[in-house]
């Protein structure tokens, strides 16, 4: 019997969010999706319906199931029996929100374990207090994070950094396969705001601006209160430099708060989400990008990838993960908490413009050859292809 090829695998990811739901792994999912399915897979997400009333984002096959919204872990009620009435050649699921990988008994199996979680000391206004923080982790690790990781056919750590200092991950065997971004959506906007930038003007686009950027959701764990304590230090050095934070969350009134507070609200723009597009231009025209975060929650960082395809520079908090994306070259690490430490790496970049240059475009021969979707997508499709040709040989 001629054994199967597997030129078009049936592939189910199960992950708590999905597009429009804004976040890492959200787009994350779809850009892996849509990867899949350029190739001639079939590929069907199961995901939770928060945003509520959530309408259709692309042609991706999409189940939304009704879900009760606990933060960063929506629940679904007989979500494993919902799974279950769905075909496929291997399940991809992604952690560390429990309930869609605990309810996948189908195989094969491969998650990708994008964070150990690490509750907050608050959520909104609403403190956690540390022992029952520490409680919650430690019954998801012995009631969720292990069972899951003991029943999986394989696991997909985003770098090896993470993995090897994470409580749990080290425990296991895992294959390093990296997060990646679709280059070529952002190449597109840049390449038409540089033919609006010549038809409008006859002269080429203008220089970056002495600009400090933050992109991520705002909560407690990005570190954005070091990064605006900063500013007063950078001002300093250099006056015209501005500071833009992109996204939203809870901790943005207080952030505002703080800019008055520091009287720093006039250098400091906080947008809101923007457009995709917005977000490429804003990238394109910031000397770096900054992304202090302070918590194993941030294990890979993929706005530091986005800045790096737009050639911009970036400062990162010097912990798992995050570490492996940046060197001398196109960056720089610094300490967490460390508002000394990020304003003296602020400065260094942005009064130096042959520095922005020369770290930009090491930024984009990285993303180019490590962190694009035809490598990292190519190394996910051999690992289903393995997966599924061990299952049929055991069969």
């Amino acid at each position: 019997m001629k054994e199967k090829s597997y030129d078009k695998i049936r592939v189910v990811q199960a992950t708590p969010y999905y597009p429009p739901h804004v976040g890492g792994i959200e787009n994350l999912v779809r850009d892996l999706s849509h990867y899949l399915r350029e190739r001639g897979h079939d590929v069907v997400v199961v995901t939770s319906d928060i945003p509520k009333g959530a309408s259709k984002v692309d042609e991706i096959r999409t189940y939304r199931f009704k879900a009760i919204d606990i933060p960063y872990m929506p629940y679904v009620f007989n979500l494993k029996k919902k799974i279950n009435r769905i075909d496929g050649d291997i399940f991809h699921s992604h952690s560390p929100s429990p309930f869609f990988s605990k309810a996948i008994d189908k195989r094969p199996h491969v998650i990708t374990y994008h964070s150990d979680l690490e509750v907050p000391p608050s959520v909104g206004r609403l403190r956690i207090p540390r022992p029952l923080r520490r409680s919650a982790e430690y019954l998801y690790e012995k009631m969720y994070a292990r069972p899951i990781l003991d029943s999986c056919d394989a696991i997909i750590a985003t770098s090896k950094s993470y993995a090897d200092s994470s409580p749990i991950l080290c425990d296991y065997r895992y294959e390093v396969i990296p997060n990646a971004i679709n280059i070529k959506k952002f190449d597109a906007v840049l390449s038409e705001n540089l033919r609006s930038s010549l038809r409008d003007s006859q002269l080429p686009p203008p220089e970056r601006k002495p600009r400090v950027l933050f992109v991520g959701r705002l909560f407690q764990g990005k570190g954005i209160e070091y990064l605006i304590r900063t500013v007063p230090r950078v001002i300093k050095e250099v006056p015209q430099a501005r500071y833009t934070i992109v996204g939203d969350g809870e901790e943005r009134d207080r952030l505002e708060r703080l800019t008055k507070k520091l009287n720093v609200h006039e250098y400091v723009k906080f947008t809101g989400f923007i457009r995709f597009e917005e977000l490429v231009k804003m990238y394109a025209e910031s000397s770096v990008l900054v992304l202090p975060s302070i918590t194993r929650l941030e294990n890979f960082g993929i706005v530091l990838l986005e800045a790096m395809a737009c050639r911009t520079p970036v400062i990162a908090s010097k912990i798992p993960g995050v570490m492996d994306l940046v060197t001398n070259e196109n960056g720089l690490l610094v300490e967490p908490k460390s508002v000394e430490g990020l304003a003296e790496a602020i400065i260094s970049i942005i009064h130096d413009e042959n520095k922005v240059i020369k770290m930009g475009e090491k930024g984009r021969r990285l993303v180019e050859e490590e962190y694009n979707w035809d490598v990292v997508g190519a190394k996910i499709i051999d690992l289903y292809r393995k997966l599924i040709i061990q299952k049929n040989e055991k069969a």
